[in-house]
């Protein structure tokens, strides 16, 4: 009488699991397993006294290790094995609570462009980007991953290079690549409601507004305003836009009508700026507020993450033309001569391209003869696109300075509605 009693954890109320739930504890033998309802069949209760269990770091790292597999991120991340029993845990929660699917993807691409190596390995430095739980959830999901992240992409090279880090701002808000004014990322910007992204807003990865630009070799900001679809085309497309290396091909631009051709070009415009076409790997979105009217483009990557060279679509419109700039990029070796079309030229990139526009606009774009690039030019400016906002500017065709690019890819445009304006009166 008059004793302490404690009732046992397997005597407690504890709701029954319903459909599909997944049930995941930590028990005596394996004590890292994560298991299914299927697993564990009428299993009614986990362990309530969990918290008062010390796990052994070894328990927590195998743990870790389960988790970063179970969501297929162990090629990509890993975690410093020098973390402290707390950032272990805190790790956990990170990969096992977190969508990481667009991070995972642009890892998965600057390897690809060379700018790191995989898995990257996250340290203390890192994990202690956000101080708490709460301090992380503060941030948009895409942005507070890549904060951890982003330092270990390093594009190399000598003065305008960089790493593609964010950095915390006073009073909220980050920069991106330089911590100096102009650099700020306007996350989730109040778009009207006619801005073609203002529907497919995703709550944690939500549309960016820049004026960060590629420019002359180096990165620039303070200019042309672009936003782009969500915070992961602003990375992608940040690290499509800096040339790793030469052999990089390019189409002319080819000029079509989006109604043109079963609509092909109307559809890939009016598609998800979120979702990918068929038969390509990622779309990066973005669109030039600065210009008038404002012009829209869109980057099909053709080629899977783990291809030796990287190729992509190019589309560039305007809001008040039907007329789509269309365009091929590649970094595939070139074969034969300099002066044979593109497809002749890049073998394998040109099959790729009927993929998303069809046959009949992809031999409209293949099947000229390959822009001829300035080898001083080209080695400063890789990726042809280059830019939507001067960072993916305009979806330049290759030639020289992205912004430069983008304005006369926009002119072009501009030149070819008026023609068929002036055909069509």
């Amino acid at each position: 009488m008059g004793n302490l009693v404690t009732v046992p954890s397997s005597r407690q109320a504890v709701p029954p699991a319903r459909g599909e739930e997944q049930i995941d504890f930590i028990h005596s033998l394996g004590r890292d397993a994560i298991h299914t309802l299927e697993d564990i069949g009428i299993l009614r209760s986990t362990a309530a006294f969990l918290s008062q269990i010390d796990f052994s770091a070894a328990v927590l790292r195998n743990r870790l290790g389960r988790c970063l597999a179970a969501k297929q991120l162990d090629g990509i991340i890993a975690f410093d094995l020098q973390l402290e029993t707390k950032l272990v845990l805190k790790a956990i929660w990170l990969v096992d609570a977190q969508q990481w699917a667009e991070v995972a993807n642009a890892l998965r691409f600057a390897r690809q462009r060379g700018f790191c190596q995989l898995p990257i390995t996250v340290a203390v430095a890192d994990l202690q980007r956000h101080d708490s739980k709460q301090a992380y959830l503060a941030d948009v999901r895409v942005i507070a991953l890549w904060k951890m992240v982003g330092r270990h992409v390093n594009f190399g090279g000598s003065s305008g290079y960089s790493r593609f880090k964010l950095f915390d701002q006073p009073g909220g808000g980050v920069c991106a690549i330089k911590d100096e004014p102009g650099f700020e990322l306007d996350i989730n910007p109040p778009l009207p409601p006619a801005h073609p992204f203002h529907t497919h807003t995703i709550n944690d990865n939500p549309p960016v507004r820049s004026t960060i630009s590629w420019q002359g070799g180096s990165w620039t900001a303070g200019n042309q305003v672009s936003t782009h679809a969500s915070a992961s085309a602003k990375i992608m497309g940040v690290v499509l836009a800096v040339p790793p290396a030469a052999k990089r091909g390019t189409t002319p631009w080819a000029y079509v009508d989006r109604h043109a051709h079963g609509g092909v070009l109307d559809g890939l415009l009016n598609q998800s700026p979120h979702q990918p076409p068929d038969r390509c790997t990622a779309v990066m979105a973005g669109r030039l507020d600065y210009r008038v009217p404002p012009g829209e483009i869109r980057h099909l990557l053709l080629t899977p993450f783990d291809s030796p060279f990287v190729a992509f679509v190019v589309l560039a419109t305007h809001a008040n033309t039907d007329t789509v700039g269309v365009c091929v990029v590649t970094t595939e070796p070139p074969v034969g001569d300099a002066y044979d079309a593109f497809k002749d030229r890049r073998p394998t990139t040109a099959p790729l391209v009927g993929g998303p526009l069809g046959s009949t606009i992809a031999d409209m774009v293949v099947n000229q003869q390959e822009e001829a690039i300035d080898e001083e030019e080209g080695a400063d400016d890789d990726d042809g696109d280059e830019d939507m906002d001067g960072d993916i500017d305009g979806g330049g065709n290759g030639e020289g300075d992205g912004q430069q690019e983008e304005d006369e890819e926009g002119e072009g445009v501009e030149r070819e509605a008026k023609r068929r304006r002036l055909e069509d009166s």
